[in-house]
C-alpha cells in the first residue's frame, strides 16, 4: 500500500524529546519558549504564542479581535473547525463561495459585506497549503480583521510574505497530518500586534498576564503546548522547508504525468508568486468515489479534503444555503499520495492506477 502520507519522526526529535522530558519544567519549558522565538522567525512575524491545537489558535483570535455577537465570514470548504470557532467566540459563522484556487472568493467576499453589516471578521483559509489570494481578500476587508487559517500552510509564499503573516493574525495546526506535526499536537498563532499577542496569551493561560501570576484578568482557557512537543517542533522547523520542496517537487511530478489524462482536474500549481506547500496533492475528477474505492483496493491509499462542505454538516444544515462552486469541488476533490520522500517510482504507481481506473469507469 503507497500511503496517503507519513509522519517523519527521527532520532533526532527523539533526542530532543528526551532532553526535554528529562530537563525541562514540563510546562512552560525552556524549548516552548525558543520555539515560539523560532517559529516568529521564520515566518517573518513579530510574536509567536503557542497552544494546544489549531482550533484553539483561531478560537482565541477571534476572540482576541472581539466577534462577540457578530458574524464571522469563511468559506465552506475546509475542516469544520474553521467555521466552528466562530460559534465557540460567541458569534455566527456564514460563508461565500470559492474560486478557482480553491480558496475563498474575495468577489464574493465583498458581496458578502455589501449584504451583511454585522461581518466583524473574515478567516481565509490557504487550503491543502495553496495561499489565497491575500492582497484581493485585504482589499475587500478594509478594516474589517482577516485572521488567516494557515493550519494547512506552513512556509508557504504568497509573492514576498509568508502567509499567516498578512493578516492581522495568523493561525497553524501541528496536528499529524500537517506539514509540521510536532510529534503530537499544537498550534500557533503569530501576529505583528503586541496587544493581540498579549491577549490570546492570555486567554491560552487562563486569563493571567504572567505564568508567575496568580491573578487572572479574564476569562481564559488552559490551552498549552507542553516542552516535549515543542523540542520535537523546533527540530521539524529546521527540516520543513527541504519537506516542503520535496512536496513540491512530487507535485510537479504528478502534474508532468497527469496533465494529458482525461477526466481530471489538477490542483493550482507553483508560479513565480504563489509558493504553495501541498499539505494535499488534491485532483479533482467525476465519479470520485467510485475510483477513490478502486484506488485503495489497488494499494493506493487516497481520500477526500473535504467531502461534505461545512454548510452541509448536521449542524449547520438548518440554513438552506447554496455555494455551488464549493458544493461541486466536495463532489469532484481526491488527495492522492503525497509526503517528503515519496519517491518518482511511487509517483508512477499512483499514476498508472489512477489511469486504469479512469479507464475501467469510462468503460462501466
Amino acid at each position: 500500500m503507497i500511503p496517503l502520507e507519513k509522519i517523519i519522526i527521527t532520532q533526532q526529535m527523539i533526542d530532543a524529546a528526551a532532553n526535554a522530558l528529562a530537563n525541562e519544567d514540563l510546562l512552560f519549558g525552556e524549548s516552548v519558549k525558543q520555539f515560539e522565538e523560532e517559529f516568529a522567525a521564520y515566518c517573518d512575524s513579530d510574536y509567536a504564542v503557542s497552544v494546544a491545537s489549531g482550533t484553539d489558535a483561531l478560537l482565541f483570535s477571534l476572540m482576541a479581535t472581539g466577534v462577540e455577537g457578530a458574524h464571522v465570514l469563511t468559506t465552506p470548504v475546509s475542516y469544520v473547525a474553521t467555521a466552528n470557532v466562530a460559534y465557540l467566540a460567541g458569534a455566527k459563522p456564514v460563508f461565500c463561495d470559492i474560486g478557482d484556487d480553491n480558496n475563498i472568493d474575495p468577489d464574493e467576499i465583498r458581496k458578502a459585506l455589501k449584504k451583511d453589516k454585522k461581518i466583524k471578521a473574515i478567516i481565509p483559509v490557504h487550503l491543502h497549503g495553496y495561499p489565497a489570494k491575500m492582497d484581493e481578500i485585504m482589499d475587500a476587508a478594509g478594516d474589517i480583521p482577516v485572521i488567516e487559517d494557515a493550519a494547512q500552510a506552513h512556509g508557504a509564499r504568497y509573492y514576498e510574505n509568508r502567509v499567516g503573516t498578512i493578516g492581522k493574525l495568523g493561525c497553524f495546526s501541528f496536528n499529524p497530518f500537517k506539514n509540521m506535526t510536532v510529534g503530537g499536537s499544537g498550534g500557533m498563532i503569530i501576529t505583528d500586534d503586541e496587544l493581540l499577542a498579549k491577549k490570546v496569551r492570555m486567554i491560552a493561560d487562563s486569563g493571567r498576564e504572567s505564568i508567575y501570576s496568580h491573578e487572572h484578568k479574564i476569562i481564559g482557557y488552559s490551552s498549552r503546548i507542553n516542552s516535549i512537543n515543542a523540542a520535537i517542533g523546533r527540530v521539524q522547523l529546521q527540516h520543513v522547508e527541504s519537506w516542503n520542496e520535496q512536496r513540491r517537487a512530487g507535485a510537479k511530478i504528478y502534474n508532468r504525468i497527469l496533465k494529458d489524462f482525461e477526466g481530471i482536474v489538477l490542483p493550482p500549481a507553483e508560479t513565480h508568486d504563489i509558493k504553495p506547500v501541498f499539505n494535499k496533492y488534491a485532483i479533482k475528477l467525476d465519479n470520485r468515489d467510485k475510483v477513490k474505492e478502486q484506488l485503495f483496493n489497488n494499494g493506493i491509499d487516497c481520500d477526500a479534503h473535504y467531502p461534505i462542505p461545512i454548510h452541509h454538516q448536521p449542524p449547520y444544515k438548518g440554513r438552506n444555503e447554496s455555494y455551488p462552486v464549493a458544493e461541486k469541488f466536495a463532489d469532484t476533490t481526491l488527495s492522492l499520495p503525497l509526503f517528503p520522500g515519496i519517491t518518482k517510482k511511487e509517483i508512477e504507481e499512483v499514476a498508472r492506477t489512477l489511469q486504469y481506473c479512469l479507464q475501467d469507469n469510462q468503460e462501466i
